[in-house]
């Protein structure tokens, strides 16, 4: 059993390291791939940070963002937080650090809480930050889940909260967290037969064509017709909007991008612009992750998906690739992300400016399994950009 299980994982992750040529464009002949720099081998914060005393569960989901508060730089990450074992509370937590490396705990923004008359928990996650040039002000987009028991089980409404206080400054809050809907369950376009859940949503970013967009994370629940056993596939959604502050809904066909093979186990994509280092043409990049191997074989992984999109609407399969953060240790060293789940959710690349990026993640440790501490940990990468190589010419047959 367990060598049947090593080939599946094998078979999985042979093609994710090859990009393939034939999805980039003639008159763009250039490529972009994702080289490993350095990964920190202990947690950035862990179960030992001071802060983390009501959250035994850790983190997962959110992003993080670099940004000038009073003339110094400051790293700002978001992201709900455990405060038990399970899944069944999770709450939106903002934590500080001024070198990307020493955090400290900021706030909690907004508590789980349970209506004792309608019997329900409302859950919150995966809180992403923005800030919108025009009303000059920080925003979170961030998902309510409302379920009997636990987050699980019902679909998202996605929600966007805004900093009372203008201004860069402002990201620290206090935000307003009055009801603006930026993407509910009813908005899902169906895929097929079947209506996706739900569960997370990007930062907004412009595509090439002007429109506003943003990636919608679904979860298809499906039950084999022959055993009955339930199935679960995790692909993602393009959605638009004129603005990037919403509402954001599916085209009348939905736009499915499939980011990297096998499409249908993607997570949290997290979408940037960036320039070519090389040419310095636009391109669209996200970094999310890649579920394949955690829900079809059970082993753990030690890398997260990377694909880049010319136009931010068309993300080729084979633009795709699995960034192995191993490559970022040490001789001699020892990662901390081991276990059930290891390398899991990725936050957006932080540019630092020097052609690097910073690139925080949660994960398991090698002490916890699926229940358990999820720390957050770092890595720094940097992008290549590449010609890509001509194909040659057929050869014609002798006479």
């Amino acid at each position: 059993m367990k060598a049947k299980t090593l080939l599946l994982a094998a078979s999985l992750l042979v093609p994710l390291f090859t990009l393939h040529a034939e999805n980039a464009a003639s008159a763009n002949p250039h490529r972009l791939r994702m080289e490993v720099v350095r990964s920190l081998p202990v947690p950035v914060i862990g179960k030992d940070t001071p802060g983390m005393e009501g959250i035994p569960g850790g983190f997962e989901g959110g992003s993080s963002v670099k940004v000038m508060v009073n003339d110094k730089p400051e790293y700002h990450l978001f992201a709900h937080g455990y405060p038990r074992l399970d899944w069944s509370q999770s709450r939106l937590e903002h934590w500080v650090s001024p070198d990307g490396a020493n955090f400290r705990r900021a706030s909690v923004l907004q508590e789980n809480f349970r209506d004792e008359k309608a019997g329900m928990n409302h859950i919150f996650c995966s809180p992403v930050p923005f800030y919108d040039e025009k009303s000059e002000r920080w925003n979170l987009i961030f998902c309510e889940f409302v379920a009997e028991s636990t987050w699980t089980g019902d679909s998202a409404t996605i929600w966007r909260a805004q900093s009372k206080t203008p201004g860069k400054d402002g990201i620290g809050g206090p935000y307003d967290f009055e009801n603006r809907s930026v993407f509910v369950p009813k908005q899902c376009a169906k895929i097929g037969a079947i209506t996706p859940l739900a569960t997370a949503c990007s930062a907004p970013f412009q595509v090439q064509d002007g429109r506003w967009a943003v990636f919608v994370s679904t979860e298809f629940r499906t039950k084999d017709e022959k055993t009955g056993a339930r199935q679960q596939k995790w692909p993602v959604m393009l959605n638009f909007g004129s603005s990037p502050l919403g509402p954001f809904e599916p085209p009348k066909e939905a736009v499915v991008p499939p980011l990297i093979d096998p499409a249908a186990f993607v997570e949290n994509p997290m979408p940037l612009k960036v320039r070519g280092p090389k040419t310095g043409r636009d391109y669209w990049v996200s970094v999310y992750d890649f579920l394949a191997p955690e829900v079809t074989s059970f082993s753990p992984k030690n890398f997260f998906g990377f694909s880049w999109s010319a136009d931010g609407v068309n993300w080729p399969t084979g633009n795709g690739q699995a960034v192995n953060i191993d490559d970022g240790l040490k001789s001699g060293e020892r990662g901390w992300w081991r276990g059930a789940w290891a390398v899991r959710t990725p936050h957006q690349m932080i540019d630092e400016g020097d052609g690097t990026y910073s690139i925080y993640f949660t994960g398991g440790s090698a002490e916890h399994h699926f229940s358990g501490m999820r720390p957050f940990g770092k890595v720094t990468v940097r992008l290549v950009e590449e010609e890509i190589p001509a194909k040659p010419a057929p050869t014609q047959p002798k006479k």
